[in-house]
């Protein structure tokens, strides 16, 4: 009988040591006191970033297609360079859904909602800003490939599908 007691105390004291342990290490884990945390203090500098990190420099300003379109120029001339760099970006970028010739017969496009073609007037028509804004931040069912590009890439691809539009070879 005393052995069982023996045994029951001791399971009660490791199980109360147990929970001490745990609430001395979740102690700071549910604190919702913004002020005390690892991050900038005031008069702080800030932490450095993440070594691999990819930084945020040279961000845009958000626009729609629209305003793209009115605001943008084309700052980019429809060199030899220029339109082989957007060749090669429009095959890794755009052609999957638009297709080779931009016509909308890409592989996505059996799959999925067929993406418009992109030689037409309606197209043709839009100045190069609402072309840039359309592929920097995407359209209705088109995602964005801003994060994905450079303001000179975009450009090329602009200056690739106005090739095309105007039958350019592919």
């Amino acid at each position: 009988m005393q052995a069982i007691k023996l045994m029951i105390f001791g399971v009660v004291v490791l199980l109360l040591a147990g929970v001490g342990v745990a609430s001395l290490l979740l102690r700071g884990a549910f604190s919702t006191d913004m002020g005390d945390q690892p991050s900038i203090k005031p008069q702080e500098r800030p932490l450095e970033p993440p070594v691999g990190s990819v930084p945020r420099a040279n961000w845009e300003k958000l626009i729609s297609r629209e305003e793209a379109g009115k605001a943008l120029r084309n700052p980019v001339r429809p060199t030899l360079t220029s339109l082989e760099n957007g060749k090669r970006l429009y095959g890794i970028y755009c052609e999957l859904c638009h297709g080779e010739n931009g016509k909308g017969g890409g592989p996505v496009a059996a799959k999925f909602v067929p993406p418009p073609d992109i030689t037409t007037s309606f197209f043709r028509q839009r100045p190069d800003g609402f072309i840039y804004g359309t592929i920097r931040s995407g359209g209705p069912l088109m995602p964005a490939q801003g994060e994905a590009l450079s303001v000179k890439d975009r450009w090329d691809i602009v200056n690739y599908l106005r090739n095309l539009q105007e039958g350019g070879a592919g």
